[in-house]
């Protein structure tokens, strides 16, 4: 992508179609043609990147939208007229953007400045009374359980589930149906497991929360540009989704989904002018409770919303499916390929419809850490350190390649040795 060229009365022309995306169709199904796909991610250059579990490498397209932007703002003043009224329209795509990647209406999103402050919203904005509960898993990530553990000095009992990779759907519907009481208020968890890959069993979780009447948040960090949603045909009360991770945007911003009918059960934890929808100087104030504008601080930066919209683009360019089976085609190949090493143990599901990119391992006789370390050091292999079950995590994205699946499983077959 060239420049923004944004014009003086701050129109912007639409998005050129990014010149990379589908190659054909294998069987009937559309495929990414990766090879053009990496021309456009330079870091696919520097190193074998299999971490965009934590954080993805941006596409030229992505970065150069959000230096052109930056420099727009700074040259020419970043409140004169065309700049400030560029930068509303720009922060409303990208909700637009967000809204069409969930399939839900814009007026049911926010953006944030990653997951953590979504699922921050939902969890502090709730109202919440002593003895009410609050389910999640012992496995998930400390964005989920510190923040929920928080609310116990609120007299809020929080239920920490086992849960292990291998873990069958059933069972763990089987486990959250008996912890649910007439007490529960919430089930919290993630849609995949960042510590191993597991695909929770979101469907069957949502119409066990409906039965009982308990609110579900779940937190999509692992989701959003890795498998297709649908948050309309999920069904779900509040999902948070980052910017950064396997949409490959910029850091420093996300979005929250929050159903309409439950907007004005949340409460703002952080306020600002825009929690009113009038209010003056003598104690006058009517609250704007109905409007997901509540959440709005006075501050956002524009160039990372561009960023998120150009990302968001990107993404369903190369299409939600076809990026979906790429990921776990190659987890799948990785996986095997690890499963041959002697003293190679992997710690994430097999099976497809519980698995997806993620791919968890230790090998004996290696901390995990170490071999994180070395992986760098000696092969330029990015893959991450997953403290929870002391293990290697590799993220495929569908900008890898199988070639590079076999170099990291060369690289760890001579950790092993």
């Amino acid at each position: 992508m060239g420049s923004l060229n944004l014009t003086v009365n701050g129109n912007r022309p639409p998005p050129r179609p990014l010149d990379v995306m589908i190659s054909g169709k294998t069987r009937g199904v559309e495929t990414v043609d990766v090879e053009r796909v990496r021309e456009q991610i330079p870091g696919c250059r520097s190193a074998i990147y299999m971490n965009t579990g934590w954080s993805g490498p941006s596409p030229k397209g992505v970065v150069e939208a959000m230096k052109d932007r930056l420099e727009y703002e700074s040259y020419e003043g970043p409140t004169s007229p065309p700049v400030y009224e560029s930068g509303r329209v720009i922060q409303q795509e990208a909700r637009a953007a967000v809204a069409s990647l969930l399939n839900v209406s814009s007026h049911e999103v926010i953006l944030t400045q990653c997951t953590t402050d979504g699922l921050n919203m939902a969890l502090n904005g709730l109202s919440w009374s002593e003895g009410d509960e609050v389910i999640t898993f012992g496995l998930e990530h400390s964005s989920v359980l510190v923040p929920a553990y928080r609310l116990q000095e609120r007299g809020v009992r929080v239920k920490a589930l086992p849960l292990q990779p291998g873990d069958s759907g059933e069972d763990i519907l089987a486990r959250v149906e008996e912890a649910i009481t007439p007490r529960s208020r919430l089930l919290f968890f993630s849609h995949i497991e960042y510590t191993c890959g597991l695909r929770m069993p979101i469907e069957d979780l949502r119409a066990l929360t409906k039965a009982h009447g308990v609110l579900m948040l779940v937190d999509g960090a692992q989701t959003a540009g890795h498998v297709a949603l649908d948050l309309r045909a999920l069904d779900v009360d509040f999902y948070s989704i980052p910017g950064q991770k396997w949409l490959l945007g910029p850091d420093g911003v996300g979005a929250f989904y929050v159903r309409e009918d439950l907007i004005s059960s949340l409460n703002p934890v952080r306020v600002s002018g825009h929690a009113a929808v009038s209010y003056d100087d003598r104690g006058g104030y009517e609250s704007n409770a109905n409007s997901i504008n509540k959440f709005l601080l006075t501050t956002s930066s524009a160039p990372l919303a561009l960023g998120l919209t150009r990302a968001v683009g990107f993404y369903r360019e190369l299409g939600a499916e076809a990026v979906e089976r790429r990921a776990l085609a190659l987890s799948k190949l990785l996986k095997k390929s690890l499963s041959e090493i002697p003293g190679v143990t992997l710690m994430s599901p097999t099976e497809d419809r519980r698995s997806c990119g993620l791919t968890s391992f230790r090998i004996r006789g290696v901390d995990s850490n170490d071999a994180v370390a070395r992986l760098w050091d000696d092969h330029r292999i990015v893959v991450r350190y997953v403290r929870e079950l002391s293990c290697v995590r590799a993220a495929t994205h569908a900008f890898n390649t199988e070639d590079e699946v076999g170099r990291l499983a060369a690289a760890v077959r001579g950790l092993a040795q």
